[in-house]
Protein backbone atom coordinates (compact mmCIF):
# COMPACT_ATOMS: atom_id res chain seq x y z
CA UNK A 1 0.00 0.00 0.00
CA UNK A 2 3.15 2.40 0.61
CA UNK A 3 4.71 1.66 -2.55
CA UNK A 4 2.06 2.93 -4.22
CA UNK A 5 1.03 5.41 -2.24
CA UNK A 6 4.43 7.17 -2.77
CA UNK A 7 4.00 6.68 -6.66
CA UNK A 8 1.33 8.85 -6.68
CA UNK A 9 3.22 11.60 -4.27
CA UNK A 10 6.09 11.76 -7.14
CA UNK A 11 3.33 12.89 -9.47
CA UNK A 12 1.07 14.89 -7.31
CA UNK A 13 2.19 18.46 -9.01
CA UNK A 14 0.39 17.76 -12.10
CA UNK A 15 -3.08 18.21 -11.34
CA UNK A 16 -6.68 20.01 -12.10
CA UNK A 17 -7.81 22.68 -10.19
CA UNK A 18 -10.74 21.90 -7.94
CA UNK A 19 -13.03 23.74 -10.41
CA UNK A 20 -13.59 22.06 -13.73
CA UNK A 21 -11.13 23.68 -15.54
CA UNK A 22 -7.12 22.96 -16.05
CA UNK A 23 -4.58 25.27 -14.99
CA UNK A 24 -0.99 25.53 -15.77
CA UNK A 25 1.39 25.07 -12.95
CA UNK A 26 5.25 25.85 -12.56
CA UNK A 27 5.97 22.18 -11.76
CA UNK A 28 9.83 22.74 -10.51
CA UNK A 29 8.34 26.08 -8.24
CA UNK A 30 5.04 24.51 -6.91
CA UNK A 31 4.57 24.32 -3.18
CA UNK A 32 5.64 21.26 -1.24
CA UNK A 33 2.42 19.90 0.48
CA UNK A 34 2.62 17.34 3.44
CA UNK A 35 2.20 13.81 3.02
CA UNK A 36 0.72 11.93 5.68
CA UNK A 37 0.25 8.06 5.93
CA UNK A 38 -1.19 6.37 8.51
CA UNK A 39 -2.50 2.99 8.29
CA UNK A 40 -3.39 2.05 11.93
CA UNK A 41 -4.71 -1.98 12.35
CA UNK A 42 -5.13 -4.68 15.00
CA UNK A 43 -2.56 -7.02 13.07
CA UNK A 44 -0.02 -4.99 15.35
CA UNK A 45 0.77 -3.35 18.45
CA UNK A 46 3.78 -1.52 17.12
CA UNK A 47 2.34 1.52 15.19
CA UNK A 48 3.26 3.59 12.43
CA UNK A 49 2.67 6.95 10.95
CA UNK A 50 4.78 8.67 8.16
CA UNK A 51 5.16 12.39 7.48
CA UNK A 52 6.48 13.90 4.64
CA UNK A 53 6.56 16.88 1.78
CA UNK A 54 6.32 16.31 -2.17
CA UNK A 55 9.09 16.99 -4.17
CA UNK A 56 8.83 19.03 -7.21
CA UNK A 57 8.04 17.50 -10.55
CA UNK A 58 11.39 15.19 -11.81
CA UNK A 59 13.45 15.42 -9.05
CA UNK A 60 15.41 12.36 -8.24
CA UNK A 61 13.68 11.22 -4.75
CA UNK A 62 10.20 10.98 -4.53
CA UNK A 63 9.40 12.82 -1.04
CA UNK A 64 11.08 14.61 1.91
CA UNK A 65 10.82 12.94 5.19
CA UNK A 66 9.74 15.38 8.00
CA UNK A 67 11.62 14.45 11.27
CA UNK A 68 10.12 17.41 13.59
CA UNK A 69 6.55 17.10 13.79
CA UNK A 70 4.14 16.59 16.64
CA UNK A 71 2.20 13.13 16.32
CA UNK A 72 -0.50 12.48 18.51
CA UNK A 73 -3.07 10.26 18.74
CA UNK A 74 -5.92 10.42 21.05
CA UNK A 75 -8.81 8.26 21.43
CA UNK A 76 -12.83 8.26 23.02
CA UNK A 77 -11.32 5.57 25.29
CA UNK A 78 -9.40 8.86 27.19
CA UNK A 79 -6.20 7.09 25.47
CA UNK A 80 -3.42 9.73 24.49
CA UNK A 81 -0.53 8.23 22.77
CA UNK A 82 2.60 10.04 21.56
CA UNK A 83 4.78 8.80 18.13
CA UNK A 84 8.09 9.46 18.45
CA UNK A 85 10.34 9.77 15.24
CA UNK A 86 12.39 7.27 14.20
CA UNK A 87 13.76 7.86 10.65
CA UNK A 88 12.98 8.41 6.83
CA UNK A 89 9.97 10.48 7.72
CA UNK A 90 8.27 7.28 10.50
CA UNK A 91 6.73 7.46 13.84
CA UNK A 92 6.61 4.68 15.72
CA UNK A 93 4.49 3.90 19.12
CA UNK A 94 5.37 0.85 20.67
CA UNK A 95 2.38 -1.32 22.54
CA UNK A 96 -0.85 0.69 20.96
CA UNK A 97 -3.75 -1.62 20.61
CA UNK A 98 -6.57 -0.31 18.46
CA UNK A 99 -10.05 -1.73 19.24
CA UNK A 100 -13.00 -1.79 17.29
CA UNK A 101 -15.73 0.33 18.19
CA UNK A 102 -13.36 2.95 19.40
CA UNK A 103 -13.11 6.55 17.91
CA UNK A 104 -9.47 7.64 17.30
CA UNK A 105 -8.01 11.19 16.26
CA UNK A 106 -4.84 12.30 14.96
CA UNK A 107 -3.17 15.22 15.31
CA UNK A 108 0.18 16.65 13.95
CA UNK A 109 1.87 20.23 14.46
CA UNK A 110 4.66 21.57 12.40
CA UNK A 111 5.74 24.71 12.61
CA UNK A 112 2.91 25.86 13.71
CA UNK A 113 0.04 24.07 11.83
CA UNK A 114 -1.91 21.87 12.63
CA UNK A 115 -3.34 18.13 10.48
CA UNK A 116 -6.14 16.84 12.11
CA UNK A 117 -8.20 13.39 11.18
CA UNK A 118 -10.87 11.12 13.21
CA UNK A 119 -12.35 8.10 12.59
CA UNK A 120 -14.24 5.05 14.11
CA UNK A 121 -12.60 1.54 13.93
CA UNK A 122 -14.73 -0.71 12.24
CA UNK A 123 -15.50 -4.44 13.65
CA UNK A 124 -13.90 -7.18 11.83
CA UNK A 125 -16.41 -8.96 9.17
CA UNK A 126 -15.74 -12.87 9.28
CA UNK A 127 -15.01 -14.48 5.81
CA UNK A 128 -16.74 -17.67 5.37
CA UNK A 129 -14.74 -19.02 2.63
CA UNK A 130 -11.45 -18.61 0.32
CA UNK A 131 -10.87 -19.71 -2.99
CA UNK A 132 -9.60 -19.05 -6.34
CA UNK A 133 -11.66 -18.11 -9.24
CA UNK A 134 -11.17 -18.96 -13.17
CA UNK A 135 -11.92 -16.25 -15.58
CA UNK A 136 -11.57 -16.15 -19.24
CA UNK A 137 -9.91 -12.90 -21.29
CA UNK A 138 -10.26 -13.56 -24.61
CA UNK A 139 -7.64 -16.51 -24.62
CA UNK A 140 -6.17 -16.18 -21.84
CA UNK A 141 -7.28 -17.89 -18.73
CA UNK A 142 -6.33 -15.73 -15.34
CA UNK A 143 -6.67 -16.71 -11.54
CA UNK A 144 -7.72 -14.73 -8.96
CA UNK A 145 -8.45 -14.98 -4.71
CA UNK A 146 -11.77 -15.36 -3.73
CA UNK A 147 -13.52 -14.36 -0.09
CA UNK A 148 -17.00 -15.34 0.42
CA UNK A 149 -18.67 -14.05 3.29
CA UNK A 150 -22.08 -12.84 4.69
CA UNK A 151 -21.95 -8.82 4.81
CA UNK A 152 -23.56 -7.31 8.16
CA UNK A 153 -27.29 -6.05 7.39
CA UNK A 154 -28.30 -2.38 8.03
CA UNK A 155 -24.49 -1.31 8.41
CA UNK A 156 -22.47 0.38 6.27
CA UNK A 157 -19.35 -1.94 5.55
CA UNK A 158 -16.07 -1.21 3.27
CA UNK A 159 -13.58 -3.69 2.71
CA UNK A 160 -9.51 -2.94 1.59
CA UNK A 161 -7.52 -5.86 0.18
CA UNK A 162 -3.65 -5.77 0.05
CA UNK A 163 -1.49 -8.59 -1.99
CA UNK A 164 1.67 -10.34 -1.71
CA UNK A 165 2.64 -13.34 -4.10
CA UNK A 166 5.85 -15.18 -3.70
CA UNK A 167 8.39 -12.88 -2.43
CA UNK A 168 7.04 -9.62 -4.05
CA UNK A 169 6.33 -6.27 -1.71
CA UNK A 170 2.91 -6.25 -0.21
CA UNK A 171 0.67 -3.88 -2.27
CA UNK A 172 -2.34 -2.23 -2.48
CA UNK A 173 -4.95 -4.45 -4.67
CA UNK A 174 -8.61 -3.51 -4.43
CA UNK A 175 -11.64 -2.08 -2.37
CA UNK A 176 -15.35 -2.91 -2.10
CA UNK A 177 -18.29 -1.67 -0.35
CA UNK A 178 -21.63 -3.11 0.10
CA UNK A 179 -23.97 -0.25 -1.43
CA UNK A 180 -25.93 -3.13 -3.75
CA UNK A 181 -25.03 -6.25 -1.39
CA UNK A 182 -25.96 -5.10 2.07
CA UNK A 183 -27.02 -8.08 4.06
CA UNK A 184 -26.17 -10.47 1.63
CA UNK A 185 -23.75 -13.49 0.53
CA UNK A 186 -20.94 -11.62 -0.75
CA UNK A 187 -17.82 -13.19 -3.10
CA UNK A 188 -15.33 -10.37 -3.41
CA UNK A 189 -12.29 -11.21 -6.26
CA UNK A 190 -9.20 -9.79 -5.43
CA UNK A 191 -7.39 -8.24 -8.25
CA UNK A 192 -5.18 -5.31 -9.77
CA UNK A 193 -5.19 -6.03 -13.15
CA UNK A 194 -2.03 -6.88 -13.25
CA UNK A 195 -2.56 -10.16 -10.35
CA UNK A 196 -2.14 -13.14 -12.59
CA UNK A 197 -1.30 -16.37 -10.01
CA UNK A 198 0.13 -19.44 -11.18
CA UNK A 199 0.49 -22.98 -9.43
CA UNK A 200 2.11 -23.41 -6.42
CA UNK A 201 2.30 -19.87 -5.90
CA UNK A 202 2.34 -18.64 -1.92
CA UNK A 203 0.08 -15.83 -1.24
CA UNK A 204 -0.27 -13.22 0.97
CA UNK A 205 -3.87 -11.04 1.71
CA UNK A 206 -4.47 -8.59 4.20
CA UNK A 207 -8.26 -8.11 4.02
CA UNK A 208 -9.33 -4.68 6.09
CA UNK A 209 -12.64 -3.57 7.11
CA UNK A 210 -12.24 0.56 7.08
CA UNK A 211 -13.75 3.77 7.35
CA UNK A 212 -15.40 5.34 5.05
CA UNK A 213 -13.36 8.30 4.38
CA UNK A 214 -10.68 5.83 4.07
CA UNK A 215 -12.84 3.33 1.19
CA UNK A 216 -13.34 7.24 -0.49
CA UNK A 217 -9.68 7.90 -0.54
CA UNK A 218 -8.59 4.33 -1.69
CA UNK A 219 -11.67 3.81 -4.43
CA UNK A 220 -10.78 7.48 -5.67
CA UNK A 221 -7.07 5.99 -6.01
CA UNK A 222 -8.38 2.67 -7.27
CA UNK A 223 -10.56 4.34 -10.24
CA UNK A 224 -8.03 6.93 -10.86
CA UNK A 225 -4.95 4.44 -11.06
CA UNK A 226 -5.50 1.27 -12.60
CA UNK A 227 -2.82 -0.93 -12.52
CA UNK A 228 -1.18 1.67 -10.24
CA UNK A 229 -0.12 3.24 -13.46
CA UNK A 230 -1.59 6.36 -13.73
CA UNK A 231 -1.21 9.47 -10.94
CA UNK A 232 -3.58 10.40 -9.26
CA UNK A 233 -4.91 12.16 -6.04
CA UNK A 234 -7.51 10.91 -4.07
CA UNK A 235 -9.75 13.16 -1.09
CA UNK A 236 -7.64 12.53 1.65
CA UNK A 237 -9.80 12.82 5.10
CA UNK A 238 -7.13 15.07 6.96
CA UNK A 239 -7.46 18.67 7.22
CA UNK A 240 -5.47 21.67 6.84
CA UNK A 241 -4.83 20.79 2.65
CA UNK A 242 -2.64 17.72 3.73
CA UNK A 243 -2.28 14.40 1.17
CA UNK A 244 -2.51 11.23 2.55
CA UNK A 245 -5.23 9.28 4.58
CA UNK A 246 -5.71 8.39 8.61
CA UNK A 247 -6.92 4.71 8.86
CA UNK A 248 -7.60 2.73 12.00
CA UNK A 249 -8.96 -0.68 10.73
CA UNK A 250 -9.41 -4.24 11.27
CA UNK A 251 -7.42 -6.53 9.65
CA UNK A 252 -6.93 -10.52 9.35
CA UNK A 253 -4.13 -11.57 7.32
CA UNK A 254 -4.07 -14.96 4.85
CA UNK A 255 -1.57 -17.16 3.59
CA UNK A 256 -2.03 -19.91 0.93
CA UNK A 257 -0.96 -21.84 -1.52
CA UNK A 258 -2.47 -21.59 -4.51
CA UNK A 259 -2.11 -25.13 -5.78
CA UNK A 260 -5.06 -26.79 -3.77
CA UNK A 261 -7.49 -24.36 -4.75
CA UNK A 262 -6.71 -24.57 -9.05
CA UNK A 263 -7.03 -27.91 -8.68
CA UNK A 264 -10.64 -27.27 -6.89
CA UNK A 265 -11.12 -25.41 -9.89
CA UNK A 266 -10.16 -26.84 -12.77
CA UNK A 267 -12.43 -29.76 -11.60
Amino acid sequence: MKRNLLTILALLTVLFSACEKVIDLELENSEARIVIEANLNDLNVDQLIRVTKTVAFGTDRKSDPISGASVVVRSSANEEITFVYERDGYYRAQNFRVRPGTKYSLEIELEGEYYRSSVTMPTYVAVDSLGISKEKIFTEERYYPTFKFYDPAQVNNYYLYEIAINNSPIRFASTYNDKFNDGKYVTHEISDRTIDLELNDEVRIIRYCIDASVYKFWNEFQSANPGGAAPGNPSSNISNGALGYFSVASAVAYFFKTQEYMDKVEQ
